[in-house]
């Protein structure tokens, strides 16, 4: 797979200060397989180990939840209702930047939702090879030095496509910090929030699947 990178989204990056915590075992891409995310549903009062999953109260009336799981064009979907509440759902990973994994995920917009309703967060951490360890069973989000967030969702897409998008974590992070040494950094969180750039609509979904790490 040689996907292009991801220019037709929205991108933006923040800085975080403090490094703490460790690797996790089991939680990256493994040499031979892929890490799969969004696939299969899961209970999102009790995420599984490595997940988090934060929601505000529905406003304004509504009787569902922001984040739920719909079966959608015949796909296992979550549909984000930023309109309705806040959110924040995520994986700690433990993937080294170097290794050159890609990254993929299917989204659809219905219409009344708009570019940035939701964005993906990819949390980075520095930290020489050295000082890991694998004794952290990854409770609650980890410690991120560095973060881009991507706004889901093409203003060229229709509403109600599915659209799938690829990028490449090595290109991503060398185009933000270039002096960084590729070899001391690591993707440890993958999540999905609520954006802060407008006010979403109160109806407006954002579907999303099969976010997939693979090299």
């Amino acid at each position: 797979m040689k996907p292009g990178f991801l220019s037709p989204l929205v991108l933006t990056m923040v800085g975080l200060l403090g490094v703490a915590g460790c690797s996790l075992p089991g939680a990256g891409v493994d040499v031979s397989g892929d890490l799969k995310l969004l696939y299969a549903p899961f209970s999102l009062g009790n995420p599984p180990r490595y997940w988090q999953v934060t929601q505000a109260p529905a406003q304004n009336g509504s009787d569902q939840a922001p984040l739920t799981w719909e079966d959608k064009d015949g796909r296992i979907a979550l549909a984000a209702r930023p309109g309705i509440g806040s959110f924040e759902i995520g994986r700690r990973t433990n993937v080294i930047v170097l290794a050159s994994p890609y990254l993929s995920f299917d989204w659809q917009l219905n219409n009344t939702a708009q570019v940035g309703d939701v964005e993906l967060v990819l949390g980075f951490r520095r930290q020489s090879q050295g000082s890991w360890t694998e004794n952290d069973l990854g409770a609650g989000k980890p410690s991120i030095d560095q973060e881009v967030r991507i706004a889901v969702g093409q203003y060229a897409v229709s509403y109600g496509q599915w659209q799938r998008e690829y990028f490449d974590l090595s290109t991503l992070y060398r185009r933000y910090w270039p002096d960084t040494d590729a070899d001391e950094v690591r993707l440890v969180w993958i999540g999905l929030v609520s954006g802060k750039d407008h006010t979403p609509a109160q109806g407006s979904v954002t579907h999303l699947t099969h976010i997939l790490l693979s090299r």
